[in-house]
């Protein structure tokens, strides 16, 4: 019987909880990106009309060659098609370059919940390597 009570309780506060909006995820996104190595975008939006723009910081300490770029809308679906002519050469550090995308996919209405996951392929001139700086970013379509 004192279990009873105490599950009942849970399930009123839980509704409770839940008719607040507490746990609507969807309103109260906040952007964000994670992973990346020594590319990383500084700041990145998913707008309405289809687009995906990244600007992202050669955080390496050195020149690289930025020789391409990629984005695949996760929520939603959709294969973004970079814009930005490539490759860039001469990123020199601490700078920054913006990178766009279009045709990303399905359309989308302002406020809806996205995730992105964006690669990004550099040369480091000084080793002749080529690596990947890669992460995804989320937030609300703009």
């Amino acid at each position: 019987m004192t279990y009873g009570w105490a599950v009942l309780v849970v399930l009123i506060i839980g509704v409770i909880v839940w008719q607040m909006g507490i746990l609507d995820l969807s309103q109260n996104v906040n952007p964000d990106c994670r992973g990346f190595s020594q590319v990383t975008p500084l700041g990145w939006k998913l707008a309405d009309d289809n687009t995906f723009t990244a600007v992202v910081q050669n955080n390496a300490g050195t020149i690289l060659n930025l020789e391409g770029a990629g984005a695949n809308v996760v929520i939603g679906g959709g294969t973004c098609v970079l814009t930005t002519g490539m490759p860039i050469n001469n990123f020199r550090p601490a700078s920054t370059q913006q990178i766009d995308f279009n045709t990303c996919g399905v359309t989308r209405s302002k406020g809806e919940y996205y995730r992105v996951n964006l690669t990004i392929r550099y040369t480091n001139p000084s080793s002749g390597l080529t690596h990947v700086s890669n992460g995804v970013c989320w937030g609300p379509v703009e």
